[in-house]
């Protein structure tokens, strides 16, 4: 999809436009992309099966639906290229699978592939150099495909000749980062033979069969190479793995799995169609939200996906025209999106930008003055600066920042659509399909898989666990502790977690006050001190407060999961 990025300098309008390579829509599950390598060409320690390996490989993965990259007898560089190749093309919703049949070593516990072009070292350090580091390409496999599968029939014997002393076969991988499936011929520091009398390696050979029987899990897989291989070699040989993945991924899937087995599968459509808004693959986010309406999964969810239809279709089409560079159309689409979802503050900033390329001030400021409304800080902070550059030209906008923050929304307008106390009892129907929950389950063993949370008084929890208590008057001398930079971001979390929200401290308050209350917002929050908060990071003041007056005062800062120590006096 060919995507402009929309940047305007203010005042001049300078339209910075940068066209990104077309390339064929994904299907919602992503591509399947592979890179295959055989090496037989040795002029040290020829092999003989090692490009049938790769061939038998590229074949079953093909028919697996992988679009694949074989190399034969490759050096140096062109492994280094065809990795480049293979990473180049991988997306956030992609499988990556890298194949390698030939020579492997370990040098210092770290594993490397031999090119066909190797020449003999004299060193280990020189051997390193001459060699393909897998560090290199798990590293490059980081985050950049939804999982990672690296297979090596590799575990050949040593051919570096002037490296006597290094240990046979392959180290296991320290490295292998998330979601990575990793898979050698043979267990680490072993050795496993070319199959001289086969056409194949006893381990591809298994594996590029075993691929292609249907409804196999990737673990059903490998656990039945294992088997064939180890009986093949009589126990000599028996393949390693290694796994991070933590979903089920099938080189087959079995028939009508998603469809008739997985009652959750609206709700995955759904939130797959939330990550292609947040890349704006329009086309792609509007074709799950169909799928979730074909499937009338009733309840809420159905009733978000028929909101965002509409406004999916809204941002396609302005995007389509904006590239067409028929701005007051593509304004007028953004407008039509922002009515869908008011607090779109990229909507927002979009039809700002096509305002301001059709000299319509008025209606950017118009928008700008919704994202000050509705947007967050970081949203407000950005509008901001683009008043300050209209002001010499418009004097509302100079009017519009002189008069200071609105302040935000009612939080029932923020999650409009929403029913606050109203269960959701279809999507706990649909959970209970996938997970069901055995109602004789004993009491107490509920209690042993729920501990209670540590004995901290979380302000938030507190607070609506007292929801009966009245506020504090200031004839009750009390200690008050007060947000000093508030912010209008949300932060969602669960109440009351057994382990404490990465995006919360701690604040200890000591002091000989004794049944002085500690107040949060004008509620009770802990009847005496001393007393351990858990409060949102952030800057407060610790106050004591006697007949109305402030008797003291101090500032803490409140950092992750970090303690502070107040010590309150009268």
């Amino acid at each position: 999809m060919n995507k402009m990025a929309r940047i305007v300098t203010l005042p001049s309008l300078v339209l910075l436009a940068c066209a990104l390579p077309a390339a064929a829509a994904p299907q919602p599950e992503g591509k399947r992309i592979a890179l295959i390598i055989g090496n037989n060409a040795y002029s040290i320690s020829p092999l003989q099966n090692a490009v049938n390996d790769a061939r038998a490989l590229d074949k079953a993965l093909r028919g697996a639906g992988f679009q694949t990259i074989l190399r034969e007898n490759a050096g140096k560089t062109a492994m280094e290229e065809a990795t480049a190749e293979f990473l180049q093309q991988l997306g956030p919703d992609d499988t990556a699978l890298f194949f390698y049949a030939g020579h492997g070593i370990q040098i210092e516990n770290e594993n490397f592939l031999v090119p066909v072009d190797f020449e003999a070292a004299s060193s280990v350090i020189q051997a390193k150099f001459r060699c393909f580091s897998m560090a290199q390409l798990f590293e490059g496999l980081k985050n950049r495909s939804k999982r990672s599968f690296v297979v090596l029939d590799a575990c050949r014997s040593n051919p570096v000749a002037a490296a006597n002393s290094l240990q046979a076969g392959l180290a296991q991988p320290q490295n292998a980062g998330r979601e990575t499936y990793t898979a050698f011929s043979t267990g680490p520091g072993q050795v496993a033979a070319d199959n001289p009398n086969g056409r194949n390696s006893w381990f591809s050979e298994a594996l590029a069969d075993i691929v292609g029987q249907r409804g196999l899990t990737v673990d059903d897989v490998f656990t039945r190479v294992k088997k064939r291989v180890s009986d093949a070699t009589e126990g000599r040989q028996t393949p390693w793995t290694q796994s991070s993945l933590t979903g089920t991924f099938y080189f087959y899937p079995p028939e009508n799995v998603t469809a008739d087995n997985d009652p959750t599968v609206a709700e995955k459509w759904m939130e797959e169609a939330r990550r292609r808004e947040q890349r704006q693959e329009w086309a792609e986010a509007i074709d799950l939200v169909n799928r979730v309406l074909q499937k009338k999964p009733g309840g809420a969810l159905e009733t978000q996906a028929a909101a965002k239809l509409p406004y999916f279709t809204a941002r396609k089409d302005a995007q389509a025209r904006y590239e067409a560079s028929d701005f007051s159309a593509a304004a007028a689409l953004d407008d039509k999106a922002l009515e869908l979802d008011p607090f779109s503050a990229e909507t927002a900033f979009e039809g700002v930008n096509s305002y301001l390329l059709g000299d319509r001030l008025p209606e950017a400021l118009r928008l700008l003055q919704a994202i000050r409304v509705r947007g967050s800080s970081a949203s407000i902070a950005k509008a901001d600066a683009m008043l300050k550059e209209l002001a010499p030209v418009l004097p509302e906008a100079a009017k519009e920042l002189q008069a200071g923050i609105p302040q935000p929304p009612p939080i029932e307008q923020v999650f409009r659509g929403n029913s606050f106390g109203v269960p959701d009892f279809d999507a706990a129907r649909r959970y209970l399909q996938s997970s069901p929950v055995s109602i004789s389950r004993r009491a107490e063993d509920l209690s042993a898989a729920f501990p209670p949370p540590p004995a901290v008084v979380a302000v938030q929890a507190a607070m609506m666990a007292q929801e009966e208590t009245t506020q504090v008057t200031n004839a009750i001398f009390h200690i008050e502790v007060v947000p000093t930079a508030a912010t209008r971001d949300l932060v969602i979390r669960r109440v009351a977690d057994a382990k404490p929200p990465s995006d919360f401290g701690y604040v200890q308050l000591d002091g000989a006050q004794g049944e002085a209350p500690v107040v949060f917002n004008g509620r009770v929050i802990a009847p005496q001190i001393p007393v351990k908060l858990q409060l949102p990071i952030g800057q407060y003041e610790v106050r004591t407060i006697q007949d109305g007056q402030v008797v003291s005062q101090q500032t803490v800062n409140v950092t992750v999961n970090a303690s502070s120590a107040v010590t309150v006096k009268k």
